[in-house]
């Protein structure tokens, strides 16, 4: 009827809208979404700080409020642990890409040399 609009507000759109509106003009109704979601994925990465994983959603919302995180390492291992566990597009972070490779792999040609060469101990 007549308030559809509002009724049609999903995060991605609030999101839309913001990124859209950063000179401050930003419906109260989106800016409410935004700040209710944004508590609600910081209290659970807080709940979890080492193991919990963000949806691509949730990261969605908490890669527009970045800055208010930008010196915290829980929030920083958060990140990461997301790029660590995304799989889609390439990720577009600094780093990002030393991740992509298996942890493993890195050990298997050193650990080959290793006997070699510190077998002098």
């Amino acid at each position: 009827m007549g308030g559809q609009g509002s009724n049609q507000l999903t995060l991605a759109n609030a999101l839309e809208i913001a990124k859209d509106n950063q000179n401050g003009q930003i419906p109260p109704a989106v800016t409410q979404m935004l700040e209710r979601n944004i508590g609600d994925i910081w209290r659970r990465i807080q709940a979890q700080p080492s193991t919990y994983v963000m949806k691509k959603e949730e990261f969605a919302v908490f890669t527009y409020y970045r800055s208010r995180y930008d010196n915290n390492a829980v929030a920083k291992q958060a990140v990461a642990r997301f790029w660590n566990h995304y799989k889609g597009e390439t990720p577009r972070v600094d780093g990002a890409r030393s991740s992509a490779s298996t942890p493993s792999a890195s050990g298997g040609p050193s650990s080959s040399r290793a006997p070699g060469a510190s077998g002098g101990r």
